[in-house]
């Protein structure tokens, strides 16, 4: 919401005061890509949207043969080093209470936003809930029988990113 309102200040002539305090979360989704990571895409950028690809060209053809051969293909192209790997996104409803205040630093005024409203000193928070997503890489275990997870990582805040989609 703040950043919508607030995207075309210049942020050099304004100065932000805010406060989120998470207060509860809720997995509203969570599915593994395999094969394909980002830094896979970071490496070889010709591989991003490859499950599109893949998907659309099913959608075309109702072939099975047709998506069997794309990946394979999408795996040789991966290659064995990194055929292993796999990411894990999770869509997180979390609610969150939120103060913030926006003001002009010329004269320290405070910018009304485009319902007139301002969160004056001392006024409520407010109850907001953001969609977050969040992704990890994991790995196979070298004795291949568990999976070793990275570092979780938010990817995307209120679909400001769209998805932020690389997969």
């Amino acid at each position: 919401k703040l950043v919508e309102r607030y995207s075309l200040l210049d942020p050099d002539k304004c100065s932000l005061k805010l406060t989120i305090r998470p207060m509860d979360a809720k997995l509203h989704s969570i599915f593994a890509v395999p094969l394909i990571t980002r830094d896979i895409v970071e490496k070889k950028p010709h591989l991003k949207g490859s499950y599109q690809k893949i998907e659309k060209a099913f959608a075309d053809s109702k072939s099975y043969n047709t998506v069997k051969k794309m990946t394979y293909d999408l795996a040789d192209e991966i290659g064995e080093a990194d055929a292993y790997r796999r990411t894990v996104i999770a869509d997180v409803l979390l609610t969150c209470s939120e103060y913030y205040q926006l003001r002009d630093s010329s004269n320290n005024s405070l910018l009304l936003d485009i319902d007139d409203n301002s969160m004056e000193d001392g006024a409520e928070e407010e109850v907001v809930v953001h969609n977050v997503r969040f992704e990890v890489t994991t790995e196979k275990g070298e004795d291949g029988s568990r999976r070793i997870a990275g570092s979780w990582k938010i990817v995307d805040l209120d679909d400001l990113l769209e998805g932020n989609v690389f997969y």
